[in-house]
């Protein structure tokens, strides 16, 4: 009975010490990010910190591309080869980083992608806001304060990514049936300063009656372009932006550099909620707005 008790007293520590050390262990959950140096995707990764101090079981890996295709090719394979327990990923472009995503996600690691797709549907979910939706909001406002045979000036984001095309398809079609309109393409990268020096090469000596920007950061170097041109036109002119985020987008409209920002959420606290899910075996949408 005594060698029993002592089997079994064994045999309960060494339970005690395997679900101590279950709770103990630390995922790791990899972030590849296209970029970091934008108002917007800072705010990402603060919610990100926000949402992931919550969970004591859990190491975030922020990996950071710096706008390089290439670059984001290679830091995710070096988190396929660190094995990761969960990977997200928000591509610089959709076609160049296709085919490593499928790598991930083929390699059996649980694969979020985020903002901007990728042109497959191998990966484990979609989590990001709906950009055809915020470009048809856009067009519905920028109706109502067109004049007739008014020239928009459209500012786009980098044009190989998804929410640039779904940004500018979703105005040009709520704005279909004004076929008075005239419009005028820039591709600023989603960069102010990009925006800044493309503006400076484009010959304005045609009117610009409404002004249309992917992201705020873009809007605010048109008003000041404009404003340099002509200060009192340049003031009055309407322009628009996209994302809303505090202490950019949000500030710029208070202080009125620019007229209205569309919200696009970061979802920094969404895609830790949805690896956590993915950690614990739960089953998740293959897209969750």
């Amino acid at each position: 009975m005594k060698y029993f008790l002592s089997i079994l007293f064994l045999l309960c520590l060494l339970l005690a010490g395997c679900d101590r050390a279950d709770r103990e262990k630390k995922y790791v959950i990899g972030i590849s990010q296209c970029m970091l140096d934008d108002a917007w995707r800072q705010q990402m990764i603060r919610e990100v910190g926000i949402e992931a101090s919550n969970y004591d079981s859990i190491k975030v890996l922020i990996k950071d591309a710096d706008n390089d295709n290439d670059r984001q090719i290679e830091q995710i394979r070096e988190l396929i080869a660190q094995k990761v327990d969960v990977l997200i990923i928000s591509p610089f472009e959709s076609a160049p980083i296709t085919d490593v995503a499928e790598e991930a996600f083929r390699a059996g690691i649980p694969t979020i992608i985020t903002d901007r797709k990728v042109n497959t549907n191998q990966y484990t979910t979609f989590v990001g806001a709906n950009n055809y939706d915020l470009g048809f909001a856009a067009g519905t406002y920028a109706a109502k304060h067109l004049p007739p045979h008014a020239t928009i000036l459209e500012i786009w984001g980098m044009m190989g990514s998804s929410p640039a095309q779904e940004r500018h398809n979703g105005f040009r079609d709520a704005l279909q049936e004004r076929t008075d309109l005239t419009f005028r393409p820039v591709e600023g990268d989603w960069r102010y300063d990009v925006a800044a020096k493309r503006l400076k090469e484009i010959d304005f000596s045609q009117p610009i009656d409404f002004v249309y920007a992917h992201n705020d950061m873009m809007a605010i170097a048109a008003r000041e372009h404009f404003q340099a041109i002509d200060p009192v036109r340049g003031k009055e002119l309407h322009i628009i932006g996209m994302d809303a985020v505090a202490n950019a987008g949000l500030e710029a409209v208070a202080d009125g550099r620019i007229n209205v920002s569309f919200l696009y959420p970061t979802g920094g606290e969404q895609v830790i909620r949805t690896a956590m899910q993915l950690l614990r075996g739960e089953k998740v949408d293959k897209y969750i707005p």
